[in-house]
């Protein structure tokens, strides 16, 4: 074209510069068809006479539409076209050739991670500002709950006792009196195994003097004391139930008891909870009591017991209080009775595994309690 002509020297124009790279770009798409598609090796010398660019790759093969890329027939066959026009032609094609040598890299990898990494860090941003908030919150809270004095007492200090958390807690008002220290008694004797040693027994005698209190959870704690007032050793008990006007009983075994005499006990009845509810109609009745030696050693006691509920009870606990001939409180021990059916008599036993001589008991006194998950109506 008049206005596109150039000497050999200057090189192609811009037109046949945009016709070179896009016939180079077809070449590698030819090259990149051939190479991905799959040829199984019987097929193999099929494939190769068929290749339909086979003429366009060939080094001096007539390129099919070259005339359009210069305007003549065959220019770049061998030894015809512009010699600048071959050498950019066969650098563009060879590129592909250098990627097969080299692939591209393939950056989605890097750029899903760094894309993680971003949205990590913008939620670790706003979690503080959230933290920080809250924080400048509670600190402008000036000594309420929550503020940030409060809340280091918290993080820093022990676990809350039992008083901490129910300090604000306010529990119906009980009656005037609670329940009254009937009797105790203690035994000490030395082990049935070892003679160096002591053993011994106790039981205290509980009495509920409301015909329309009822007691839960008591606790009895009880203190040995020698000649001179001095704790020489402890143990303790609990009463789930105490009904209204029912006495009850705290008994137990110990073992490793002091050696020297115990001439009185501590105790100290400590009520969780007192609850109104007017008189009770129905209780229990205990017949058929005999004690004597239990099986190897210590004391048994068998009875029936009945109860005049009218649900039926579970886990009624029993404990039996033994005294001598002068009337005194020799010790005790407990059981459950795991089911008592409305009017239905239920044995049971009790055994003291205590070297106590049965012979020194002269009376067995049984007191039986309901429990707390079944308090009759």
């Amino acid at each position: 074209m008049p206005g596109d002509e150039r000497t050999q020297g200057d090189g192609p124009s811009d037109e046949t510069l945009a016709r070179l790279r896009s016939r180079a770009e077809q070449l590698r798409a030819a090259r990149r068809i051939r190479e991905e598609s799959p040829v199984r090796d019987e097929d193999q010398d099929e494939v190769e006479d068929e290749d339909p660019f086979a003429g366009i790759l060939a080094p001096g093969a007539p390129l099919a539409g070259a005339e359009d890329l210069v305007g003549g027939a065959g220019p770049f066959t061998e030894h015809s076209g512009d010699p600048e026009s071959e050498r950019l032609l066969d650098r563009w094609t060879g590129e592909e050739r250098d990627e097969a040598v080299e692939p591209r890299r393939n950056w989605s990898p890097l750029v899903a991670l760094l894309v993680v990494l971003a949205v990590a860090g913008l939620a670790f941003l706003g979690a503080r500002a959230l933290i920080s908030g809250s924080a400048d919150e509670d600190t402008a809270t000036d000594g309420r709950p929550g503020s940030g004095d409060d809340r280091a007492s918290v993080l820093d200090s022990d676990t809350p006792s039992l008083e901490d958390l129910t300090s604000d807690v306010t529990l119906p008002p009980g009656p005037d009196a609670g329940l009254q220290l009937a009797d105790q008694g203690i035994t000490i004797v030395p082990d049935r195994f070892d003679e160096s040693r002591r053993e011994g027994t106790f039981a205290v005698v509980l009495q509920n003097p409301h015909e329309d209190w009822l007691a839960q959870g008591v606790q009895v704690s009880v203190a040995f004391l020698d000649e001179s007032g001095s704790e020489v050793g402890a143990d303790d008990g609990f009463v789930e139930v105490v009904l209204p006007g029912q006495s009850v009983a705290v008994a137990n075994l110990f073992f490793d008891a002091p050696t020297v005499p115990v001439t009185a006990l501590d105790v100290q009845v400590d009520v969780a909870r007192w609850r109104q509810t007017g008189p009770m109609e129905g209780g229990f009745s205990i017949t058929e009591v005999q004690t004597g030696e239990a099986e190897f050693s210590g004391v048994r006691t068998t009875f029936l017991i009945e109860s005049d509920f009218d649900e039926v009870l579970t886990d009624v606990g029993i404990t039996a209080v033994y005294r001598a001939a002068d009337g005194r409180i020799i010790g005790g021990y407990d059981a459950f009775v795991e089911r008592l059916e409305p009017g239905v008599p239920t044995p049971a036993e009790i055994d003291l595994l205590a070297n106590v001589d049965p012979a020194q008991i002269a009376a067995t006194e049984l007191y039986p309690t309901a429990a707390f998950g079944s308090v009759p109506s």
